[in-house]
């Protein structure tokens, strides 16, 4: 469905959503791109704090600023979270008020005005990329670096009372799961389902005929490390008789280390451009998705689930997603194992993966979603 419209739409993005390579960033960028198919102006206002300025983002909003974001370590003192108060530009408030176009915030990063007494009027919109204070909960639970746990720690505190404010202010709550709108419906009385925007990666040709399980993802993350350090240090055995490679961008010379010494041997490919990726995640004979947070949708299952054959997920994974049953899903490293033998010696056949590429098409169409968001704001 086209619905054009003259509608115009600010959205202020937490960082530059261009490369579009990460998390948010990917949701971020496709739904501009999407909502300017659709017919409407976006203004884009991004933080940037090292990811440059990159002239694509003009082929995708009408306008786009550029606001910095503060480094003055007094703030990991104040009442207001770190990652709400140090995106508090006044530059960004001022060109928000110079008209009166809807305002759609991505994640509770960039809302620290809202409620401001001069935005009182407009239709304002939060795109809730996860529930921000479990996910810094479960960020606090696995790093072992004493102060990093203490800024989580700290930071979902305050995250998780700032919420209760902030939220109950906006006129919708645009949530990635069923299990976020759950929870937002029940706390706050409003939140509506808009699936993720994301490139998926349909491909050609047969899928899983390689002979290499694959793990992939940011692997300067914490949450991505844990998982891996599951399947390598509790999973893999020599005896599968599988290639096990990671692939992911910008690995710590300390994880790189690692791996290179752990005795599964894997092989590690650091910032894979997209079509290596893709390639590696068509040919594996196993997507492992390992994650112990039941945070928001991740956009590396999407990949593996369009682009790929089998995938081994941890209930985490799939939690709130209702993409249980297109995963195999397995609780533990016992039955990881058991499936990972299985898993194997079979071939995905291809009603399974027309079966599943039909229902991806269905949920994740970019641009009957930005319709979706266009109905909200009229």
């Amino acid at each position: 469905m086209l619905f054009m419209t003259d509608s115009y739409i600010h959205i202020v993005s937490l960082d530059v959503p261009y490369p579009a390579n990460y998390g948010a960033m990917i949701d971020i960028y496709h739904r501009c791109k999407s909502l300017t198919e659709a017919g409407a102006k976006v203004i884009l206002h991004c933080f940037d704090y090292g990811r440059g300025r990159p002239e694509e983002l003009r082929e995708v909003a009408q306008e786009v600023h550029y606001y910095s974001r503060s480094k003055n370590p007094f703030q990991l003192l104040m009442p207001l979270p770190f990652i709400v108060r140090s995106r508090m530009n006044p530059a960004l408030l001022q060109r928000l008020l110079k008209d009166e176009h809807p305002i759609l915030f991505e994640g509770i990063h960039t809302c620290g005005f809202i409620g401001h007494p001069k935005l009182s009027k407009r239709w304002i919109g939060i795109r809730a990329h996860n529930i921000e204070h479990d996910y810094y909960h479960g960020l606090a639970a696995i790093e072992p670096n004493f102060f990093k746990r203490w800024f989580f720690k700290t930071e979902a505190k305050k995250l998780e009372k700032y919420e209760r404010w902030i939220f109950q202010k906006a006129n919708e709550i645009l949530s990635v799961s069923h299990a976020d709108n759950d929870y937002f419906q029940k706390k706050y009385n409003k939140g509506v389902y808009i699936p993720v925007f994301n490139p998926l990666h349909w491909g050609v040709g047969l899928r899983g005929r390689g002979n290499h399980a694959l793990l992939h993802g940011n692997l300067s993350v914490i949450e991505n490390i844990k998982g891996i350090e599951f399947v390598l240090d509790e999973v893999w055995e020599s005896d599968f008789g599988l290639e096990l490679i990671i692939a992911g961008k910008d690995p710590s010379p300390e994880f790189q280390e690692y791996v290179k010494n752990h005795p599964a041997k894997p092989k590690l490919i650091i910032n894979p451009d997209d079509d290596t990726l893709n390639q590696l995640i068509r040919k594996a004979r196993i997507n492992l998705l390992p994650t112990f947070q039941a945070t928001g949708l991740k956009h590396k299952l999407l990949n593996a689930l369009s682009n790929g054959g089998f995938c081994l997920v941890t209930p985490e994974m799939v939690h709130g997603t209702a993409l249980e049953d297109l995963c195999v899903v397995a609780p533990n490293a016992a039955a990881w194992k058991n499936e990972i033998h299985v898993l194997k010696t079979l071939q995905i056949d291809e009603e399974t993966i027309e079966n599943r590429l039909n229902r991806l098409r269905t949920t994740f169409d970019n641009l009957e979603n930005a319709n979706k968001i266009l109905e909200l704001i009229r």
